[in-house]
Order: C-alpha cells, then structure tokens, then sequence
C-alpha cells in the first residue's frame, strides 16, 4: 500500500475512496535539498503529498528576512493555499529542507474528485478544518507563550522534525533569533 493510501485511510478516508483519490495523484517529482518547490510570484496551482523529505514554506519580512510559516514532511501535504485555490501569484516560497519526493494532482482533478464523491468532500473539508484550527493554535502560541514555552509547544507537536531541520528554521518558524533557540535549547539538555 503507497505512503498516500496510507495516510488518506489513517485519516478517516474509506479505503474506496482513498482508493479513487489515491489514483489521481499521478505526478511524480523529486527535488533536492535548497531547491524551490514554489517560487515567489509564481502561479502553481498543485497541491503536493510529501512521501518523503522535508520542504518548508516562508515568507520575506520587510526587512528581507526570510520567515518560515510552516513545513511539510513525509506524510503530508503542502501548497500555497491563496494561489492554489484563487489562482494568483504566491506571496510564499516552498523549498526543500531535504531531498525530497512528492506527489502532485491539479486543482482541476482534485476538485472533480472532491465535487463528484461525498466522501472525499467530507475529507477535505475535516483537512481544512484541521489546518485551520492548527494555524490558529500557532497564532495563539505565538502571541502569548515565551519563547521557552513556544518550543515546547513545538517538541510535543513536532519534535520528530528537531534533527533533520536546521535550526534556524525552527528559530524562524517560532518567531526567535537562532541565538534565543540555542540558549533554551542548552537550558533543556
């Protein structure tokens, strides 16, 4: 069984329609580590299944720093939500933290699949759902933990990621300079 199929089962998918949806993913890409998925103005309206690997998703501050959002590793999905479903020029990059291998199905096929079987629009909407209350539990730890707190928060949720992501990254991703990690990282050791 693919790492896809497992996953759309694991989260509560029939194993018909995983089966139905497994099928459209038929775009195989592979990437390298620093290679960029999704470039800033860039229009790629794919959502992508990570099978294995990790490729973060960031923003530039006005400052030209670079902020991770979020990432994505074996097991999940990314894409550039506002270009992906409006169809407009990413405001995000995506690029490798690793070697990376993905899997890709159009908006077009994703949506006649989600518009044609209930139990993938049930699906997608409890992963929307999913993906909105994640995002508001990290806006909320954001705004209202310390930064010992904030990585914390982040080893209990996504501590399998703490070795095969560069630190700053996660320093980046929790809102903290690298130093400040460092520092609550030797705190715990």
């Amino acid at each position: 069984m693919s790492i896809l199929k497992q996953f759309l089962i694991k989260t509560h998918l029939s194993a018909d329609a995983a089966e139905l949806l497994q099928t459209a993913w038929k775009n195989k890409k592979k990437i390298k580590a620093r290679e960029v998925l999704m470039n800033f103005n860039q229009i790629d309206t794919h959502l992508y299944f990570v099978e294995s690997g990790c490729v973060r998703l960031y923003v530039n501050s006005p400052e030209g720093e670079e902020v991770c959002l979020g990432f994505a590793y074996g097991g999940t999905f990314i894409t550039c939500f506002q270009t992906f479903i409006h169809e407009t020029p990413s405001q995000q990059c995506i690029e490798a933290v690793s070697d990376c291998e993905l899997l890709a199905i159009p908006k077009s096929d994703f949506f006649k699949l989600v518009n044609e079987n209930k139990a993938i629009a049930e699906w997608y909407r409890n992963a929307l759902e999913n993906i909105l209350t994640g995002h508001i539990q990290r806006q909320i730890e954001l705004l209202t933990l310390s930064p010992h707190k904030r990585y914390e928060a982040f080893l209990q949720r996504s501590g399998h990621l703490v070795n095969s992501i560069p630190l700053k990254y996660i320093a980046s991703y929790l809102m903290m300079k690298p130093e400040t990690l460092s520092r609550i990282r030797a705190k715990i050791s």
